[in-house]
């Protein structure tokens, strides 16, 4: 009776121990194991941020003279426009006055009596001419080939400068059989004018006999000569007046955006000069960014957000995309209203450098993990995979298993895999270090008991 009372003791105290011994065991592990969390993996389009820094260009821009008659300059006595400036179109760009205009009426004047009167000498010579009717057919002949030599010249010099341009040496016997139209065009001119001077040449020759006699005909063409020469002073000094009343506001031929002004107060311009640059029509300023070190593609629509001072958050879309001269690839961002609210007009953002951050967004979803989970470095990149196990005591555990992967991009905190892990198990966050088959516990979640 007491053997049997003493088994039964030695029993439960080995239950005791054995149940000790199991939930000290199990403490030990709860406290000695890493805790993990499991990542939020998913697929999706990896978004990238770049910081860029850009500048305002304009990809397009025209000269802008103004029209002045020959001999006539302006002196500017102010610039109204600057570069970057919005214009409208009849905006005042300069002021100006006719440059020594009280001299040169002077000039016109004096020029203009001594012409009248040669001209009043030379008609009172040619009143006392009288032409038979032989003698006018043949001046109005003369007249007729002297202008058609001047077509002929003119059309022949214009046809040597484009064979010229093309590679052509002239006279040539023909021209090539893929001559473009221009060429050709000219050349049929040009033969048109030696036709028409041929007939005109015929036909003076013909009339030779009625010509006019050299003292008669030299008093003739001198009276010609100082008409034409009268007319010319006459139209110089009706130029002048018109142009200073015209011409005291140089004004904008359209809407555009003043791209360079090359003049300033004081400068003396003619119908050559240029004076300033305007965006061409329909062609706005953009800010251009380089992307020389920018690996993602860029494309038309791409986002660009641009730092400010203030509470906005302005951004813009890229519009186009090229190479530059030296072959640098760059993206054109619109300036877009809600740009120059926040950063200022085009005229503001020339004087500054613009710096923004480029978002860009891959073509084709890929696998995108927290940035926390993904190891290594380099080439040498992997993650730890949970992965299940049954105890022999029917209890269930989980160890870590290391996974290589290709990191494809990484931005911030996110990373984007070539592999997909979706059905995978990724663990981060964990208290301490992991290693390859350690076992692992996921933290309790927060309400569980």
């Amino acid at each position: 009776m007491k053997m049997k009372k003493f088994a039964l003791k030695g029993l439960i105290i080995l239950a005791a121990v054995v149940t000790f011994c199991m939930f000290f065991s199990g403490t030990i592990r709860t406290l000695t194991t890493p805790k993990i969390r499991f990542a939020q993996v998913r697929m999706g389009k990896m978004e990238q941020e770049t910081e860029l820094t850009g500048k305002v260009v304009f990809p397009e821009e025209e000269e802008f003279r103004i029209s002045l008659p020959e001999g006539v300059s302006l002196t500017l006595t102010r610039v109204h426009a600057a570069a970057g400036d919005r214009v409208k179109k009849g905006a005042t760009l300069a002021t100006a006055r006719v440059t020594d205009r009280e001299k040169n009426l002077a000039e016109l004047r004096k020029e203009l009596t001594s012409t009248r009167k040669e001209l009043r000498t030379l008609e009172k010579k040619a009143g006392e001419i009288r032409l038979t009717r032989g003698e006018e057919n043949w001046k109005q002949a003369w007249e007729r080939e002297n202008e058609a030599q001047t077509r002929e010249q003119e059309a022949r010099i214009s046809l040597q400068a484009a064979a010229a341009e093309a590679g052509i040496a002239w006279p040539a016997e023909s021209l090539p059989e893929d001559a473009d139209e221009e060429l050709t065009g000219l050349q049929e001119a040009w033969q048109q004018a030696q036709q028409e001077l041929a007939a005109t040449g015929a036909e003076l020759a013909r009339l030779e006999r009625y010509a006019i006699p050299e003292e008669s005909w030299n008093v003739l063409q001198q009276q010609e000569e100082a008409e034409k020469k009268l007319a010319q002073l006459e139209q110089q000094m009706t130029d002048l007046e018109v142009t200073a009343k015209i011409r005291q506001k140089i004004t904008a031929p359209r809407a555009a955006y003043v791209t360079e002004v090359l003049v300033e107060k004081g400068s003396v311009v003619d119908g050559d000069t240029v004076i300033l640059k305007l965006t061409a029509e329909g062609k706005d300023p953009v800010i251009r960014v380089d992307l020389s070190e920018v690996k993602q593609e860029v494309s038309p629509g791409t986002t660009l957000n641009f730092d400010s001072d203030g509470w906005e958050k302005p951004s813009s879309k890229v519009i186009d995309v090229g190479l530059t001269a030296e072959g640098r690839p760059y993206a054109d961002v619109e300036i877009s209203q809600e740009v120059t609210y926040a950063l200022g007009n085009v005229a503001s953002l020339m004087k500054k450098e613009i710096k923004g951050r480029l978002v860009t967004r891959s073509r084709e979803a890929t696998c995108l993990v927290p940035a926390a989970a993904v190891r290594g470095s380099g080439e040498n990149r992997f993650v730890y995979i949970g992965e299940s196990e049954s105890s022999a005591f029917g209890g269930n555990g989980m160890r870590a298993r290391k996974m290589e992967v290709r990191v494809l991009a990484e931005n911030g905190g996110t990373v984007s895999l070539a592999e997909d892990l979706t059905y995978q198990r990724v663990l981060y966050m964990e208290d301490r270090a992991l290693s390859d088959g350690c076992a692992v516990m996921e933290y309790l979640k927060e309400g569980s008991k």
